[in-house]
């Protein structure tokens, strides 16, 4: 019985994952198998069960301890988390530290016995809506994973996301690693291909970022078709106005593959298919001293994809717990 509940849900997770690849539904479908297999495997007594859930044990500890991390770093150095235009509010992070100190308040009134009977029962609600982002966090985690390892062997076009200038005009390290992964993807293939240089011009920049990522192919001995997208502001206008391009290129651009920041991949693949876009993704390799920084402000922007998403979850949940409690 066991044995066949574990194929279940593995098979489950081979289904989902080549349905969609890289979407967050299949890594939450991925995220939530694993941990019920691992439950599984758990409370059997098969020697091969004991070593399939040390496997999901350890794995689990690993995102845990990642969350952790990255929770840390957005409470405690949020301006080097979030960019100046999206700073996280006193009152938003005032909120954090109250929910993180109700969750271990709620904790240590459960596990102490003096939860029965106490006002505690009637924030249930806070350990129930830290699980939801948990199981969210662990599924972006596993989407990072994924679109990091794989890589793209063939492509016609090229789109390279951009990703901010130092000094208002000099390309710094993080788009330098997208820009030198598309040119070695380029120089890869046997056929000429195109490249699509996506960035607009912000206010503390002095060229638009597509002209700065042009002059660096160049300079570095790109001899293909270049073409540059200088309105983009954000990863869905670098779809969309790249999009355009290509469409307008013979065959309408062939093969496209878009080229971004390994941390950075796995949204821009969910953009992408919110506009309808399949696009395969190459990742550009990111410094591990940078990495916890970038993937703490990624994984912020993965929840503002669906913010009233979450805002029904919690409302929800609050529901159920006054209706529980009232009963």
């Amino acid at each position: 019985m066991l044995l066949s509940a574990i194929v279940f849900f593995l098979c489950l997770t081979i289904l989902v994952t080549f349905w969609q690849p890289h979407g967050l539904f299949s890594a939450l479908v991925t995220c939530l198998s694993g941990g019920i297999v691992t439950l599984i495997a758990s409370f059997s007594h098969h020697a091969w069960a004991h070593g399939l859930a040390l496997i999901g044990w350890a794995a689990i500890t690993i995102i845990a301890l990642s969350g952790l991390l990255t929770l840390a770093l957005i409470l405690l150095v949020p301006h080097r988390v979030v960019r100046k235009s999206e700073r996280l509010t006193r009152g938003l992070l005032l909120g954090i530290w109250l929910w993180l100190l109700g969750g271990i308040a709620w904790t240590w009134a459960f596990t102490s016995g003096n939860f029965t009977g106490s006002l505690w029962s009637w924030f249930t609600f806070i350990p129930a809506f830290s699980l939801y982002l948990g199981v969210l966090y662990a599924a972006s985690f596993v989407g990072f994973l994924r679109v990091s390892t794989w890589r793209v062997r063939h492509a016609d076009t090229l789109v390279v996301l951009g990703a901010g200038l130092l000094n208002g005009h000099q390309i710094g390290r993080v788009l330098g690693s997208r820009l030198d992964t598309a040119l070695a993807l380029a120089n890869q293939q046997k056929h000429p291909v195109t490249i699509i240089v996506s960035g607009g011009q912000g206010p503390d920049e002095t060229i638009s970022e597509a002209t700065a990522m042009a002059h660096y192919l160049q300079q570095r001995g790109f001899q293909g078709r270049l073409i540059q997208e200088n309105q983009a502001t954000n990863t869905l206008s670098n779809l969309m106005y790249s999009q355009r391009l290509w469409m307008a290129l013979p065959n309408q651009g062939g093969r496209v593959v878009v080229v971004t920041s390994d941390y950075h991949l796995f949204r821009a693949r969910i953009l992408a298919h919110q506009l309808g876009l399949r696009l395969p993704g190459q990742a550009a390799p990111t410094l591990w001293s940078y990495l916890p920084i970038a993937w703490a402000r990624e994984f912020l922007a993965i929840i503002m994809l669906h913010p009233r998403l979450h805002r029904g979850v919690l409302i929800t949940l609050v529901g159920i717990n006054v209706l529980w409690f009232l009963i």
